[in-house]
């Protein structure tokens, strides 16, 4: 018997308009050969029909002045359950004719099931920023050609004024005036302060728009600073770029409509923006999809816009609903039509018309006033994840650090033990004393002494930074890539960037080792 994955297929709907000789039939009947098998029929094996891999014409409705909406089914494993082969079935050859346009998808549980969608979605973005009820404020970094250091102060101008997200202006490189490494880590640092000058929490996103072979450092080296979220092209970078980077690396993502367009402008053409930047976006991993909004300087319709904005929050099988980002041009004057328009799950970005008024934080305040107008703000609980490996503040009073502390008995002078209050099954029976890096040292590493009592284990997760465990007395086990490594006393184990990792315990003795970190690193995640 087949897999459901075999026998279910999805459907999409192409609006073909006739402007030929040839039936609304034929035309239909080209479709299913040419995003499928693309040879003659005669030359198509009988058994490919009985399995149904060309694609099959369902329907054919009239739409008027030559028009046709026409539902084609394709066998949902011919997606290969991947981002660059789903496109590809979808609109890969066809997109070199004229007049056919996706208008729609449906798409069965077992092709939603193999794409993850939104990481955070609404109600994770929400988590992030600490702010539920009203839309959220977007500001954005501009313009291109700044240097790095007012660029940071606009970042920062906005985080004290308050705004929830703040994201680069998507022209924002690695160009001379404002290296992305550098630029990354000032204008987080100068979001952080502000946030605390605010109280609130704004979250940055980066634009990473480097090359195939850069990219992923780029992302690297964002995370190492504390960033959250990242700002992605995905016809700039990649389609599927943007699915493994927030996977790996568990950010959120804020979608930019950049190169898109062509899909648009012929409204005989390419795909609706509720398809592409709506569906789509959605199912490869957008939390944000930013769209040009009606009445701005681009020329989506109210109708366009809306059709987008459900698109985004509708059910999707198991997918988190996505927020959507009108922008483009809009001013402060336009939130309440914007909320009326898109209601409080939305993301509303103002750039231009915050940065012309003479104070760029006074100028955020006002944007947020005018949100906090549309709908009552809700402050909520931020989750941050726990993880056995995630350094916090030593309980100890010790402020100070100190050039000897005396070993006694696997504790160290001036050094408390600390046990993990909150266990569950991701970690069990570990003790820690932080010995070096959180009392005043200039390091840039942090070293800390594990024990694990007979029967416990620490979490298995994966992180960016590196890990250098050192065996100190009984026997423990290294589970990572996959395999088993046992750790005796001076043996000295690695763990490398993004490697899936966990220290167990299956003797009948305690288990205690070194472990040294970079001081500043990013938050352990599950795999």
């Amino acid at each position: 018997m087949s897999s459901p994955a075999v026998r279910d297929r999805f459907h999409v709907h192409y609006q073909i308009r006739v402007r030929d000789q040839r039936s609304i039939e034929q035309h239909a009947a080209d479709i299913t050969i040419e995003q499928t098998v693309e040879v003659p029929v005669d030359v198509i094996p009988e058994e490919h029909f009985a399995n149904g891999i060309p694609g099959r014409v369902e329907s054919i409705a009239p739409l008027g002045e030559e028009r046709f909406d026409v539902v084609i089914s394709y066998r949902c494993d011919l997606a290969d359950f991947s981002v660059p082969q789903l496109f590809n079935l979808l609109y890969g050859n066809i997109s070199l004719k004229d007049n056919i346009r996706i208008t729609g998808l449906d798409l069965p549980h077992s092709l939603l099931d193999s794409f993850n969608g939104p990481l955070y979605g609404i109600e994770g973005i929400r988590r992030l920023v600490g702010i539920g009820g009203r839309p959220l404020a977007c500001c954005a970094i501009k313009p291109l050609g700044l240097q790095v250091e007012q660029l940071a102060r606009i970042a920062g101008a906005y985080a004290a004024g308050g705004a929830d997200l703040i994201k680069d202006d998507h022209g924002l490189g690695n160009q001379s005036f404002h290296p992305f490494a550098e630029r990354v880590a000032r204008c987080q640092e100068a979001i952080t302060r502000g946030n605390a000058a605010s109280g609130n929490n704004a979250v940055y996103f980066p634009m990473v728009s480097g090359g195939y072979d850069i990219l992923e450092q780029q992302v690297r080296t964002a995370v190492r600073e504390g960033v959250r979220g990242v700002l992605v092209g995905p016809m700039l970078v990649g389609l599927d770029a943007m699915r493994h980077l927030a996977r790996e690396y568990d950010l959120a993502v804020m979608a930019h409509p950049a190169l898109t367009g062509t899909f648009f402008h012929d409204r005989d053409h390419g795909m609706t923006p509720a398809v592409l930047l709506g569906s789509l976006f959605r199912l490869i991993g957008a939390d944000v999809s930013i769209f040009p909004n009606a009445g701005g300087r681009f020329h989506f319709s109210d109708e366009e816009c809306v059709a987008l904005s459900a698109a985004l929050r509708s059910p999707l099988g198991e997918l988190n609903p996505a927020f959507p980002c009108p922008a483009g041009g809009l001013h402060l004057g336009r939130v309440p039509e914007l909320f009326a328009r898109y209601g409080p799950d939305t993301v509303i970005l103002v750039g231009g018309d915050v940065l012309r008024r003479d104070d760029i934080e006074s100028g955020t305040r006002e944007f947020m006033d005018a949100l906090r107008a549309t709908a009552p703000e809700q402050r909520l609980a931020q989750q941050q994840p726990i993880s056995a490996c995630e350094w916090r503040e030593p309980a100890t009073t010790q402020t100070v650090p100190s050039d000897l502390l005396r070993f006694s008995d696997y504790t160290w002078s001036g050094r408390d033990k600390e046990s993990y209050k909150h266990e569950t099954d991701d970690f069990k029976g570990i003790m820690r004393q932080e010995l070096t890096g959180r009392f005043g040292e200039e390091t840039a590493f942090d070293l800390r002494y594990f024990e694990i009592e007979p029967g416990g284990h620490s979490s298995l997760e994966k992180h960016l930074h590196e890990h250098v465990v050192i065996g100190v007395r009984g026997e423990g086990v290294m589970v990572k890539g996959g395999q088993e490594f046992t750790v005796a006393p001076n043996d000295i184990a690695y763990v490398r960037p993004l490697e899936v990792h966990q220290l167990q315990n299956r003797g009948g003795k305690p288990f205690g080792f070194y472990c040294i970190v970079d001081h500043h690193r990013d938050r352990p995640r599950k795999p």
